[in-house]
């Protein structure tokens, strides 16, 4: 099955399988947690299976596509980042690596064992490293016959310009706000003002908006020491509560404030803003501060994810950041 907000985009492939115009090679490009990936392998299951359906559905029966069930098909690859074996970082850099490509390569090459198609997908494929990527790009030109190379990308501008252009490009926007909340609303049993807070928080995308939705109570915890010291209240008792959840995701959802309270300060007008329900509250914030002092405390922020994997006491990291915050 495919998201909803994929229809158009399947019509567009679709079409392309009755024509059988099928490129050797697609990039599938948009905003992370859209879903590029699962359509990535609903076409994958398509092309491997062995009696579609009308609509070019895999029919989740046949041999093929219970081999892919069972992670186990011969002809069919995936490929995502990940970091070098010996690597002892606690946080190591992820890539896809030449010597992952030329394997690749090199079983694609091959006669495919079901005498069919041979599909691979690189996950990710922005992360190829330059090697990976020049070393990719004899089998993009010559790939030979039956072979569907599946490229998926929320970055695509830094895939190098020679893998693009022998890609067809197939760009996946995020999907409309009321799409998006009647889908979440069937995926969970939060009310609609919250899954449409955590759809705010997603910018859009409904697969990270869904995963916001479980954290609605944390996200409500951080809101409330936001707007501590703006109602007379000590922002500094919240620092032990929110020491207890993901600093990651805290310190994200604390850069939309930030961002909020910068759009505020610079267009001063009813622009649309992630925490809508304190736009008072951050309209009596912006009074008292100027973009400067903003833009320092985002640094301040900026410097925390980047840092994110190294141990802290984070209990004084909150502290230190919310104080940071309340003297805007």
């Amino acid at each position: 099955m495919i998201y909803p907000w994929h229809a158009k985009q399947w019509q567009q492939i679709t079409a392309l399988l009755a024509s059988k115009r099928l490129p050797h090679a697609m990039l599938f490009q948009g905003n992370e947690g859209i879903g590029k990936a699962h359509l990535a392998q609903t076409l994958a299951k398509s092309v491997l299976c062995q009696q579609t359906d009308s609509q070019y559905q895999a029919c989740g029966k046949c041999q093929s596509c219970l081999l892919l069930a069972a992670g186990t098909h011969p002809d069919f690859y995936q490929l995502q980042p990940t970091a070098k074996d010996n690597t002892k970082s606690a946080k190591p850099a992820l890539s896809i690596r030449i010597e992952t490509i030329r394997n690749l390569c090199e079983k694609l090459s091959q006669t495919s064992q079901l005498s069919g198609y041979r599909v691979a997908i690189l996950d990710q494929a922005d992360q190829l490293t330059i090697s990976a990527a020049n070393s990719l790009l004899k089998t993009l030109e010559e790939p030979g016959q039956n072979v569907l190379m599946l490229l998926v990308s929320a970055r695509p501008q830094r895939l190098p310009i020679t893998i693009r252009s022998r890609c067809q490009s197939l760009r996946l926007p995020v999907p409309d706000e009321s799409e998006s909340l009647a889908w979440l609303q069937q995926q969970s049993d939060k009310h609609v003002e919250q899954l449409s807070q955590a759809l705010r928080y997603a910018h859009g995308s409904p697969l990270i908006a869904l995963s916001y939705s479980d954290d609605i109570a944390h996200l409500e915890l951080l809101a409330e020491a936001m707007t501590a010291a703006i109602q007379g209240k000590n922002s500094l008792e919240y620092a032990a509560k929110l020491a207890k959840l993901s600093k990651v995701k805290i310190l994200e959802a604390m850069c939309a404030w930030v961002s909020d309270l910068s759009k505020i300060l610079i267009c001063q007008t009813d622009i649309k803003i992630v925490n809508e329900q304190y736009r008072s509250h951050l309209q009596n914030i912006a009074k008292k501060t100027n973009q400067q002092r903003v833009f320092r405390f985002h640094e301040q922020l900026n410097f925390n994810l980047s840092h994110s994997s190294i141990a802290v006491n984070e209990q004084l990291l909150w502290e230190n950041l919310l104080l940071s915050w309340d003297n805007l």
